[in-house]
C-alpha cells in the first residue's frame, strides 16, 4: 500500500491584540477617509496612505514603537496580509513608505485630516455631539500694563512675560 502524502508547510503569525485595532481602524473606515481625503498616485504605491497610518498605528500600539527602519522586523512575525491588506509584506512596510505617507499628511494638514477622521468616527459609531471645544490656547490680555522705558515687546505682552526678557 502506498501513500501520496504532501507535506504542507504550517507557518505560526502572532497577531496579539493587534487584530483587534486593525478591526476597528477598518470599522471607523479610517483608512479609506485617509485615501479619499489626500490625494495619491495609486500607480507608484503598493501600500496607500491609509494603510500606512494603519502601520503606524500597529507599530504605535503594539508596545514596542519602532523606529522607521525597523517596522519590517516589527511585522515580520505578523499576518501582514490579514492585518493592512492582501498582497502587502512585511518588507514593503519601510522607512520610505512611512516617511512619504507622513511628508503627505503633513503638506495636507494633520489637524485638518484629523478632524475628516473624527467626524467619520462619530458617524459610524452614531455619536450625538451635544458640545464642542474650541482649543483657546494663545496669548491675551486686556488693559494697559506698565512698561519700562519704551519697550515695545513688553506693551504687547504684558507684564507677567517680563521675566523673559531681562
Amino acid at each position: 500500500m502506498s501513500y501520496n502524502c504532501q507535506i504542507q508547510k504550517i507557518e505560526s503569525k502572532t497577531l496579539d491584540h493587534l487584530g483587534l485595532v486593525a478591526g476597528m481602524y477598518d470599522e471607523l473606515g479610517i483608512g479609506d477617509i485617509i485615501d479619499e481625503t489626500i490625494e495619491q498616485d495609486k500607480e507608484k504605491r503598493s501600500v496607500s496612505l491609509g494603510q500606512a497610518v494603519k502601520v503606524m498605528v500597529l507599530n504605535g500600539l503594539g508596545f514596542v514603537n519602532q523606529r522607521l527602519y525597523l517596522f519590517p522586523k516589527f511585522f515580520q512575525d505578523k499576518p501582514v496580509d490579514r492585518l493592512i491588506g492582501e498582497g502587502i509584506c512585511a518588507s514593503q512596510l519601510n522607512e520610505h513608505v512611512i516617511g512619504r505617507a507622513l511628508d503627505d499628511i503633513y503638506d495636507y494638514d494633520a489637524t485638518s485630516l484629523y478632524s475628516q477622521i473624527a467626524v467619520g468616527a462619530t458617524q459610524v459609531l452614531n455619536l450625538k455631539c451635544q458640545t464642542a471645544h474650541l482649543d483657546s490656547t494663545s496669548f491675551h490680555t486686556d488693559g494697559a500694563y506698565e512698561t519700562k522705558k519704551d519697550d515695545n515687546v513688553l506693551s504687547l505682552l504684558g507684564r507677567r512675560y517680563e521675566a523673559f526678557y531681562y
